[in-house]
């Protein structure tokens, strides 16, 4: 059953599927946000090493860019699934409305009559909010894949960063404990979205 006409059918599990999804997103965007701060830590702690650690310095630096890109791709998926949770709302409010003129209309021909013109509307936008619910679900799982291409870039930096930590000199703990940082972080970050991703193909 394709993904409008799920939500058609029982808008209130296709409410739920989009909140559970939110909440994911949400937890995902809290972790990526320490990304930022311990790529800036790693770009100070490389700065105090010196000269030693100039290829850490250099990894840090793309990890830097890295934690913005991550950010901006994190702001999509929550836009997206804020489109997602708005049109979920709608069509739950709709198949209610729905729901009450069926009501109306089944005591008697009279009532059905007048209420048929505003069932036929009420049908229109919900056939309309399917669609764009089906939209919405395939722009996500979109920038989801996104999102996962750009981790996995982020993992090789932090893979990058651990080996450039063995040249640090005497602080070279202190910039493989950072360089841990990074990758325990974008490792989070990636298995949570892959285990998304799988819940949204279901």
């Amino acid at each position: 059953m394709s993904e409008n006409m799920e939500n058609t059918a029982n808008p209130t599990s296709g409410l739920h599927r989009v909140v559970k999804t939110n909440e994911e997103i949400k937890k995902v965007i809290r972790i990526s946000s320490g990304v930022n701060l311990v790529a800036i830590n790693a770009m100070l702690v490389a700065k105090r090493s010196g000269e030693r650690s100039r290829g850490f310095a250099v990894v840090s630096s793309e990890l830097r860019i890295f934690s913005r890109n991550l950010e901006s791709a994190m702001t999509g998926l929550g836009t997206l699934i804020f489109e997602l949770v708005r049109d979920a709302a709608a069509m739950q409010k709709q198949q209610q409305e729905r729901a009450h003129f069926l009501h109306i209309g089944a005591q008697g021909k009279p009532l059905c009559d007048q209420v048929a013109p505003a069932l036929a509307r009420v049908d229109g936008r919900i056939r309309e909010t399917g669609d764009e619910i089906g939209k919405d679900w395939h722009k996500l799982r979109l920038q989801l894949n996104r999102v996962l291409q750009l981790c996995e870039a982020g993992g090789s930096l932090s893979r990058s960063a651990k080996i450039e930590a063995v040249y640090g000199g005497d602080m070279s703990t202190t910039l493989k404990q950072v360089a841990n940082q990074i990758e325990d972080t974008v490792n989070e970050i990636f298995s949570t979205l892959k285990l998304l991703r799988t819940q949204l193909a279901e």
